[in-house]
């Protein structure tokens, strides 16, 4: 993406651009700030970011919705679809829902732990951070990682619940009554609670499951000269968190970058950098402001 796009600037800085009628001024404005700004910003966040005048806004991305629920600093979201969906939480941890399944989360970061509650059936990439274990509450069973992958499947007819490791080592125990050491689980085994008789046991996968990581409609963070109103709303259907700011200020701001398992908060600072903007995270979501962009 780097080569093509400083070739692109190359292209227009040696024979001008043909689009508009602007011709030389705009060759001027582009020479010295835009390759500037590139080689910056690809040296301080490793993002390419590229800001333009507004093009085709007909590429935004169709990102696939979750049933979302922001109440104070709780967030509610509910797979109500017949498909699979992937939602992310502000750390960069990423949640494939199962139909019909949900969590419910903090809607951004505590300082010493992260927790999420299931209902149903979901499989999670939990994002590294050592200062903030991650902790999966299902029914009676507590899941607890700092950074790996795993499933978590519940019977909602004997309200049996398995957690199957596919990387990565997690401890799992009970909510009530909890065993004296928890189980430590590894890579293929699995933790099967028997909703009756509230027994948790330690197996190990007799066959690789062919469904163990789900499929579901990606959502990507690379944007190509897309309207800075469009990532807003792609940032706020990924995360379910609702994002404030006036259109018309930002309205002609573009940006060509691309990004992946940052966090939320590293994806908006990494846009507001290029389009010189502010931002505030409170209860009822994130508070952007700025200048128009020329």
């Amino acid at each position: 993406m780097a080569d093509s796009i400083w070739s692109d600037i190359t292209i227009r800085l040696d024979t001008g651009s043909t689009d508009t009628a602007e011709g030389p001024a705009r060759r001027r404005r582009l020479a010295g700030p835009v390759a500037a700004s590139v080689i910056c910003l690809l040296a301080i966040t490793g993002a390419v970011i590229w800001i333009r005048q507004p093009h085709d806004s007909s590429r935004t991305q169709d990102v696939p919705k979750v049933a979302n629920l922001l109440v104070r600093q709780d967030l509610d979201r509910v797979n109500q679809t017949d498909r699979s969906q992937t939602v992310y939480l502000v750390d960069g941890t990423r949640v494939v829902l199962q139909p019909g399944s949900g969590i419910r989360h903090a809607a951004f970061l505590q300082k010493d732990k992260r927790e999420v509650y299931l209902e149903g059936n979901a499989y999670f990439d939990v994002a590294k951070d050592a200062r903030r274990p991650f902790y999966v509450y299902s029914g009676d069973v507590v899941v607890r990682v700092l950074g790996t992958s795993f499933k978590v499947t519940t019977n909602k007819e004997n309200g049996d619940i398995t957690v199957l490791v596919t990387t990565g080592k997690v401890a799992v125990t009970r909510r009530t009554a909890p065993l004296p050491q928890p189980l430590i689980l590894t890579t293929n085994q699995i933790a099967f609670y028997k909703g009756h008789s509230r027994d948790l046991i330690q197996l190990k996968a007799e066959k690789k499951d062919p469904d163990i990581i789900p499929t579901a409609p990606a959502i990507s963070f690379n944007f190509d000269e897309t309207p800075v109103i469009d990532i807003f709303q792609t940032l706020e259907n990924a995360y379910g968190i609702p994002f404030h700011f006036d259109k018309a200020t930002f309205s002609n701001c573009v940006l060509t970058t691309s990004m992946g398992d940052e966090s939320l908060e590293d994806k908006i600072r990494i846009i507001c950098e290029a389009i010189g903007a502010t931002y505030e995270l409170k209860e009822d979501g994130v508070f952007l402001e700025g200048k128009p962009c020329k």
